[in-house]
């Protein structure tokens, strides 16, 4: 029972951020600065607000859209969401959302959470979109995975959130629905968003 209410969990919450990463186009306040790019890692113009890291090992720096976002669900539900989104930037779809369900009602504070947390407690999973509308590659779905998705949440402020992730991203086609075997791994993530 314990599995399976896990299960539904994740897929709920992949599902929520696989829609929020196949949007073009979030209407947020991108106080970030100006330029920047997506997946190369370069960028002109300073930034103030990223999701940057490496992907197999390339660096990469995504600084268009960016955000935290908490959501509370209301009373009945006792759960609260997190999101952390940021994409590459002009028409493409490239962006990377991290999240988690809360659902015991607390707000996500400066601490670790990882997808291989056994409780009820929350569910950690995420999303990354290549710039495509067929295939994206998720965390959380497949198990066991090959490294588990962590969220380090370094400092936590009423309008900033930083921290570190990393962990492996499975191919998902969203045809078909088949998941994995083949993944992606992120290391040496950061991120600095604003808390929307």
């Amino acid at each position: 029972m314990k599995m399976s209410v896990r299960i539904l969990s994740v897929l709920s919450l992949v599902f929520a951020i696989g829609f929020s990463s196949c949007q073009k186009e979030l209407s947020l306040d991108t106080t970030n600065g100006t330029g920047g790019t997506g997946g190369g890692g370069g960028g002109g113009g300073s930034t103030s607000y990223y999701i940057k890291g490496k992907k197999d090992g390339v660096a990469f720096n995504y600084t268009a859209n960016t955000m935290a976002k908490i959501t509370n669900f209301g009373a009945g539900t006792n759960t609260l969401s997190l999101a952390l989104i940021a994409g590459a930037g002009g028409t493409s779809l490239e962006g990377l959302n991290i999240g988690g369900n809360f659902q015991n009602g607390t707000s996500p504070e400066v601490g670790e959470y990882s997808e291989a947390d056994n409780t009820l407690d929350y569910v950690i999973a995420g999303v990354y979109n290549p710039n495509s509308m067929d295939m994206v590659w998720g965390a959380g779905v497949f198990f066991p995975t090959a490294k588990p998705l962590t969220i380090k949440i370094a400092t936590k402020t009423a309008t900033e959130m930083t921290g570190t992730f990393e962990g492996a991203f499975y191919k998902t086609d969203l045809g078909s629905g088949t998941i994995g075997p083949e993944f992606i791994l992120f290391t040496e993530g950061e991120f600095k968003l604003k808390i929307q």
